[in-house]
């Protein structure tokens, strides 16, 4: 769709209290944001999901003045009234780590964020409504501030986990073919946007959610789930695949398969704090039966 089709979808949506030109100064606002994400990420794959979200928000919020959040939120639910009573505009703030690095992020409420490598968090200078909402493309741990009266919410492309406080791990990497998320301790409850399913957790429970909405609850160790913060890796089950894109962000290295004789394979294993790619390699040749593996001069790994 042309940029004045975007317009009138959002104009259609909009409430009849609003003039027209707040509406097309609101919605030029959101188009700007995400045109300006779009263009620092060389690989198109964050903002094709903004505008995901975005186009979903549409049909779905109550109100247009909290515009710049409908880009990252689908379940804003501000109300015309409230909105109009912010009297300062919120700014959107985006940490990114990079391939082979974690980053530490506090929000405003001091809710802690650790980041995973190749992950992205968005989340407002200020939380003005009457939910705490951020934006996640990749994994991150949350140890979110307790306050009853204004929840905490992650929203992701394929899913929101919703929470009031305590500590989770969620896993939303675009080219993962599900996304996790891991409860440590407190309640949280994860929605479908395919679906629209609500599905609740306990702690040391994960549930795995597919690009499709088909959904998996596990007894899982939390702390093996959030081990990676401690530079550490540790997989339980996990798809080779899967397994091997996680070590490709750790080291920031790329992984070449060249068969599928390994898609079926199911991989639990440790790598303790300090472990060189070459050491986990090694280690993998031996679990995994036949698997051959070399590092070419740039240090990239290729399996046979």
């Amino acid at each position: 769709m042309k940029d004045k089709d975007y317009f009138d979808i959002w104009n259609h949506s909009s409430g009849e209290d609003i003039s027209k030109s707040e509406i097309r100064y609101s919605y030029s606002k959101v188009v700007k944001r995400i045109d300006r994400i779009e263009c620092r990420n060389r690989n198109r794959v964050y903002s094709r999901k903004l505008r995901k979200v975005f186009l979903y928000s549409l049909g779905t919020a109550a109100a247009i003045v909290t515009i710049a959040f409908l880009s990252i939120s689908v379940y804003n639910t501000y109300s015309p009234s409230e909105a109009l009573t912010v009297a300062e505009p919120i700014e959107y703030l985006e940490v990114r780590s990079g391939l082979g690095e974690t980053k530490n992020v506090t929000l405003p409420d001091s809710t802690k964020i650790t980041l995973n490598s190749g992950s992205l968090i968005i989340y407002p200078d200020k939380f003005a409504g009457l939910k705490r909402s951020v934006y996640l493309s990749g994994e991150a741990i949350f140890d979110v501030t307790h306050d009853e009266q204004k929840p905490f919410e992650v929203s992701t492309a394929d899913f929101v986990v919703k929470v009031h406080g305590t500590k989770f791990n969620v896993s939303a990497y675009s080219d993962d073919l599900e996304g996790t998320t891991t409860l440590c301790r407190g309640s949280v409850s994860i929605t479908s946007r395919i679906t629209a399913k609500e599905y609740y957790i306990l702690p040391n429970q994960r549930l795995s959610m597919s690009k499709e909405g088909v959904v998996k609850v596990s007894d899982i160790l939390s702390e093996e789930e959030t081990a990676w913060a401690s530079n550490a890796l540790c997989f339980n089950s996990a798809a080779f695949r899967d397994m091997l894109r996680s070590i490709e962000r750790r080291f920031g290295v790329k992984i070449y398969l060249t068969t599928n004789k390994y898609d079926d394979s199911l991989i639990t294993a440790k790598f303790m704090c300090g472990e060189s790619i070459r050491e986990m390699m090694a280690a993998l040749s031996k679990i995994v039966p036949g698997m051959k593996w070399q590092e070419n001069h740039e240090g990239d790994i290729l399996i046979k």
